[in-house]
């Protein structure tokens, strides 16, 4: 008999700003994951140090090289999300039909932006100057070992398909990411979190790699 392999989905996890750990979690599974994922990690020039004008402007290559391996590191993807009516999940097959999958697109769109606060609710509209409102904390959970906190920076959505109503029937949304970093865990322990978890997981994985190679060294160093 054939073992049926169970596939892990991906999925966005969002939290409103500073409900983290224990306030309302907004789920967005993947009906269909990604079938590549392509990933762009480079490392930023840090600043350079005091020194004069003069100094600076002579700066060697091998100055911009030291200052490069002490930027910080920016991690940036897309991934794609489809989704279709005809073969939507179970979980959300009590929605209204003639809504199509125009709530699913609408739940990845709200990702972009503001929460809500409950002042908001109490406001009248006529504040001079209404502060900045926080977008939700977003995390990209891909398996059991990738787990990132991402910046939403951009959404393609091609609707392909749609009903009497003009509602979506099936849609591709390229979803585009910037991993957060250090900076933004200071004050946000969802992302604290997540890159502490991701990091170790990450550090296992080359351990073991490393670990399983250190008997070919004398194959391959001539020294």
């Amino acid at each position: 008999m054939t073992e049926v392999t169970k596939y892990l989905r991906g999925a966005f996890i969002a939290f409103e700003p500073k409900s983290y750990p224990g306030g309302k979690r907004m789920l967005i599974p993947f009906r269909f994951n990604p079938e590549t994922l392509s990933r762009s990690l480079q490392v930023e020039a840090g600043k350079s140090g005091g020194g004069t004008e003069a100094a600076k402007q002579g700066a060697t290559k091998g100055d911009a090289a030291a200052d490069a391996s002490l930027g910080s590191l920016r991690q940036t993807f897309t991934v794609q999300v489809r989704f279709d009516f005809d073969d939507r999940h179970e979980s959300v097959q009590t929605l209204p039909p003639e809504l199509g999958i125009l709530p699913e697109i609408s739940a990845l769109e709200n990702l972009l932006y503001p929460a809500a606060s409950p002042g908001d609710a109490n406001s009248d509209g006529k504040e001079p100057v209404k502060a900045r409102r926080a977008r939700p904390t977003v995390l990209f959970v891909w398996g059991t070992r990738r787990v990132l906190p991402v910046r939403i920076t951009g959404m393609t959505i091609n609707e392909t398909r749609f009903n009497w109503q003009l509602n979506p029937t099936r849609a591709e949304v390229d979803v585009v990411l910037e991993v957060l970093g250090e900076g933004d865990a200071k004050d946000n322990r969802a992302v604290s979190d997540a890159l502490d978890f991701t990091g170790r997981k990450r550090a296992e994985m080359a351990e073991q790699f490393f670990a399983g190679a250190a008997a070919q060294g004398t194959n391959i160093l001539p020294l």
